[in-house]
């Protein structure tokens, strides 16, 4: 199994990207790309897996921008007596940039909480103590076949390995998504990892999301260390988008029916 995933780090860092008919989403991915979803929409994610659970919830409350609110459980069950720690994260997304062709862009995340691609083996991160801020960039190739987003980041640890002291690092993420290959799949190619003092073992992820309609959307995974190490593992999850229920129009027009 360890030979089928020594992909060449070269290739990974080239070939990343990402989903939706290019109006895509993080799912259990780490990287993000341009697209804030439109106003009025909720989107959920549910993830597991073999070392990471998570509940994701976000909210275009106006246009170009959204608010997220995540839980993170880690708890490596391959690992006997793996402590398990628990993060949560607040962040807001605003994308400043889109193409003309609307399948590329950019934005910028800012937030408090455990930083994308930032992993640490503690009990608790405390939201005040971990402050991020991630820039997203998508660049679309071949007629819309490839999508490659770039996420560099920042971010600073107010309590490194549980000591109080005062931790810089710079975050790297980069996604690829290949698509017209599998009928409504899409192919994605990850890696990622923290530099600096706030140090974060780079990890590679490989994965299939089904994307059969605009609603929901399912993916597997499997993620690994380059240096051969455990990463995350296998990951299921599933990305259900709403309606735009906020919308003055969509207010005015729909009502429930209550039937007994």
């Amino acid at each position: 199994m360890k030979d089928i995933f020594r992909i060449p780090r070269f290739f990974i860092l080239f070939v990343l990207f990402e989903a939706i008919a290019f109006e895509a989403v993080s799912q259990q991915f780490n990287t993000d790309n341009y697209l804030s979803m439109p106003h009025g929409t909720g989107t959920f994610v549910i993830t597991a897996g073999q070392r990471n659970t998570a509940i994701i919830s976000s909210f275009s409350l106006i246009p170009k921008f959204e608010i997220f609110v995540q839980g993170n459980m880690f708890r490596d069950y391959r690992i006997e007596d793996y402590p398990q720690n628990f993060t949560t994260s607040l962040y807001a997304k605003y994308m400043y940039w889109v193409n003309k062709q609307n399948n590329g862009g950019g934005a910028i995340f800012l937030g408090a909480g455990r930083s994308p691609g930032y992993f640490k083996n503690t009990v608790y991160t405390e939201l005040h103590k971990n402050i991020w801020a991630a820039f997203p960039v998508t660049f679309p190739f071949f007629n819309n076949v490839l999508s490659w987003d770039l996420m560099p980041g920042v971010l600073v640890d107010f309590n490194a390995e549980d000591t109080n002291d005062v931790a810089w690092g710079f975050t790297w993420s980069s996604r690829m998504a290949i698509y017209k290959i599998i009928p409504q799949t899409a192919i994605v190619l990850e890696a990622y990892g923290t530099e600096g003092e706030a140090y974060s073992k780079p990890e590679y992820k490989i994965g299939l999301r089904w994307e059969p309609n605009d609603y929901i959307v399912p993916a597997i995974t499997y993620s690994s260390q380059f240096y051969g190490r455990y990463g995350a593992g296998f990951e299921f999850g599933v990305m259900i988008f709403t309606p735009q229920y906020l919308k003055k129009s969509f207010i005015k027009n729909n009502h429930i029916d209550y039937y007994e």
